[in-house]
């Protein structure tokens, strides 16, 4: 989605969002305004008039966004004088309520059921009990439900943007919160990540000392909006400034791209450019890219040297197998598990960042 941000007459800044219907990038931007405190407590919102002339758009639309915000209970309307902020009462998190919820992006994904299985083995002497859930259930479900129906929440974000209004909003009401996977720099949360960075240095130091004279770093994600990415891209850099004077590769899908015309294009690069080793971002990927590489005829790890990331199952039984970086998924859960316990039996909630070691597999693809 393409986002526009410009200044109005009154020097507010206002956005237009490519594909949104008009009142909701209104409702948006002030229901974002509120939440961060910008509009605080019995603060006076623009009226009708000033927000169509703003946004250059209907009454009609500059009333429904108004509408829909006294909807949800966050401004109040006294005839003849405006609309107004209304007062934040945060959610009390019910603290003898024993459901924990797990918010990840694959539930029903085998390969990274490891996640779910430490959160269960950790909390097997407990009491408490642990729910799976996919991202859409969020899409459904209000910050005083969850607070409602769980104590705690282990969540995995499908990357660095998707629904910050919500976490920022379980800050706010001091729900406890683990993340998995990935950490937000302004997000005052306990994250468990694998130590990315190391991987990807590993990874490339190892095709370096196998005789690829230079290596590429290829994905479908984008290094800037998914942290752990971005690590395992710097594990990379560093390996190359470690073992040879290579200038960086770093080959990623366009928004737009098929994944065959994106690896298609890829090898050609590759073979274009003397590339012999490859750092994939994901197993999924480096699986994807020995498949297309077999069709092509090239011959792995003959012509080209690929190693994966996460040791997932499908890594051992491709021909050939795939060597990799195994994250320790159920390690990761179980500390997750610990963590939020803590964070529900202690008053002393440390906010930590915890690591989780990453093992190397050598396998045949390299």
């Amino acid at each position: 989605m393409l986002i526009y941000h410009f200044k109005n007459k009154s020097g507010r800044k206002a956005i237009k969002m490519a594909k949104q219907p008009l009142y909701q990038q209104i409702y948006n931007q002030l229901k974002e305004d509120i939440l961060t405190n910008q509009l605080k407590e019995n603060d006076q919102l623009p009226t009708e008039l000033e927000l169509s002339e703003s946004y250059q758009v209907s009454r009609i639309t500059s009333k429904r966004a108004l509408g829909e915000l006294e909807n949800e209970g966050l401004i109040y309307r006294i005839r003849g004088k405006g609309s107004f902020v209304k007062a934040h009462q945060p959610v009390i998190p019910n603290s003898e309520q024993l459901n924990l919820l797990f918010i990840m992006p694959f539930p029903h994904n085998a390969g990274f059921g490891d996640y779910t299985q430490g959160m269960m083995d950790y909390l097997a002497t407990t009491d408490y009990r642990l729910k799976v859930q996919p991202h859409q259930f969020l899409s459904n479900t209000e910050i005083a439900e969850l607070a409602a129906e769980y104590a705690g929440i282990i969540y995995y974000p499908t990357d660095n943007r998707s629904n910050l209004e919500l976490l920022f909003g379980l800050h706010l009401n001091n729900i406890p919160t683990v993340l998995l996977d990935k950490e937000f720099d302004s997000l005052p949360f306990t994250t468990i990540v694998s130590d990315n960075q190391a991987g990807g240095c590993e990874a490339t130091s190892h095709l370096l000392n196998g005789g690829s004279q230079k290596v590429a770093f290829i994905s479908t994600e984008s290094i800037a909006e998914i942290s752990s990415v971005r690590e395992r891209y710097f594990g990379y850099l560093k390996g190359l400034h470690e073992g040879t004077k290579q200038s960086p590769c770093h080959v990623q899908s366009q928004s737009d791209e098929d994944t065959s015309a994106f690896l298609a294009r890829a090898i050609t690069d590759f073979k274009a450019n003397n590339i012999t080793g490859i750092v994939a971002e994901n197993d999924i990927l480096a699986i994807k890219l020995i498949n297309a590489m077999k069709q092509q005829g090239y011959e792995v790890p003959k012509d080209f040297a690929v190693v994966g990331f996460d040791n997932i199952q499908a890594a051992s039984l491709l021909e050939p197998s795939l060597t990799t970086i195994a994250q320790d998924f159920n390690q990761m859960g179980e500390l997750a598990a610990r963590h939020l316990l803590n964070q529900l039996t202690e008053k002393n909630k440390t906010i930590e960042k915890v690591v989780v070691p990453v093992k190397f597999i050598k396998r045949s693809s390299s």
